[in-house]
């Protein structure tokens, strides 16, 4: 009876190696939340109740925080998530920078890319993707995006219409997230491409315009659970699920000018998020009014080995300093030196800057539950390349794969 049974088992085995047939790569859906700062992820459920992120997050193996790329915004954060280059090597040479879905692509493998910035036009079965300009309607709010921005570059041709036949309702006026749920919802059912990247863009929109971590922030975070909740339950089984973030938050509560702070004519300048001289003295005087407690608001110096190796264009400068949480530094030479600000959410800031973290979690068939730690950004794309069983040689950090896969 044993023998029986095992020869029972074992010969579709040899079939399937006789034919030469090899089990197909795994599905991989990658959601990125635009302004998903780490910090949602540590507030109390009762707060942001999130529970299918939640249970993402509980099931698969997550990063404590991802330190992002320079400039730490949304278009070039999600443009290295897909690259594994660092912005201003992308920049240098577009040619070298073969992101993700092409890669799938070359692999032989069908992606689809939802409101993902830069893929207009690019080697992608299924693309909706996110406009350029103009974006914006003349009497719409700052960052509300026009429908048919989007649906004018969509590809293939008639997968509006075929989306809109399915789920009524969903050509309208402006393109929020539920327009990009819907549209995954229906790829999923219909397509189920290999690579599918979704990029939802109201929690970032919201904290610019209400503060970071706003209760209306929250609210739309709340709502984009139950969309991924929706997305999931399309999901094909055995798909591994990835959620991502480009860059932490933080409110522009006060604003450090150190320009006014140490007159107009002193070499000092302001990129990214840093206060930074090519001035020795200058240099020093900075430290002398760090040390001064919280007065000017400037938190502590960042190794100029870190700078240089983030941003290559401030190697000129013989010292960097950072601000205080909610201290925005500016180059404006007109105001107090250290003044109120907005109180709106910001980005752009100094991806090391502490608590100022993006996110990444991974779930699904072959992926080992673990605490990650911190991780560089830049690892994610390779890991993402793993998933799929891509080679991705230009990525410039290591890949997780080989310590979260089974």
């Amino acid at each position: 009876m044993l023998h029986s049974r095992f020869a029972a088992f074992l010969f579709p085995v040899l079939l399937l190696a006789q034919s030469g047939v090899k089990p197909g790569p795994r599905k991989l859906l990658v959601i990125s939340i635009g302004g998903l700062d780490e910090k949602f992820l540590t507030q109390p459920p009762t707060r942001v109740k999130i529970p299918n992120i939640r249970k993402l997050v509980r099931q698969g193996a997550v990063a404590t925080g991802v330190i992002g790329v320079v400039p730490s915004d949304s278009e070039p954060s999600e443009i290295s998530l897909m690259t594994g280059l660092p912005p201003a090597e992308t920049a240098a040479d577009e040619r070298k920078a073969i992101p993700l879905w092409q890669a799938a692509a070359r692999a032989g493998l069908e992606a689809g890319a939802i409101f993902w910035p830069a893929t207009a036009g690019a080697e992608i079965a299924f693309d909706f993707p996110e406009p350029d300009f103009p974006r914006v309607a003349p009497d719409a709010r700052s960052h509300d995006v026009q429908f048919e921005s989007v649906a004018r570059d969509t590809t293939p041709k008639g997968v509006l219409d075929r989306i809109e036949t399915e789920s009524p309702g969903f050509e309208k006026g402006l393109w929020d997230d539920e327009s990009a749920a819907r549209a995954t919802i229906y790829l999923l059912e219909t397509a189920s491409p290999a690579l599918l990247l979704v990029h939802f863009s109201d929690v970032d929109s919201e904290q610019r315009e209400t503060g970071a971590l706003s209760i209306y922030a929250r609210e739309i975070l709340e709502n984009d659970d139950d969309l991924i909740g929706r997305m999931l339950a399309k999901t094909p089984p055995g798909t591994v699920v990835a959620l991502v973030s480009g860059h932490g938050f933080e409110n522009q509560n006060y604003i450090v000018r150190p320009r006014v702070l140490l007159g107009r004519q002193s070499r000092v300048e302001v990129r990214d998020g840093l206060i930074g001289t090519p001035d020795q003295a200058v240099a020093a005087r900075l430290r002398e009014l760090m040390n001064d407690g919280r007065r000017h608001g400037i938190a502590r110096e960042v190794p100029m080995v870190e700078v240089r190796a983030k941003a290559p264009s401030l190697g000129r400068w013989v010292a960097a300093f950072d601000t205080l949480p909610n201290y925005v530094a500016s180059e404006d030479d007109r105001g107090p030196a250290l003044g109120p600000g907005t109180h709106l959410g910001v980005s752009g800031l100094w991806p090391t800057r502490p608590g100022y973290r993006g996110v990444f979690a991974i779930t699904g068939a072959g992926i080992q539950p673990r605490n990650l730690g911190e991780i560089d950004l830049l690892q994610i794309a390779p890991t993402l390349a793993g998933v799929i069983g891509v080679r991705f040689p230009q990525a410039k950090r290591r890949s997780l794969w080989p310590s979260i896969s089974r």
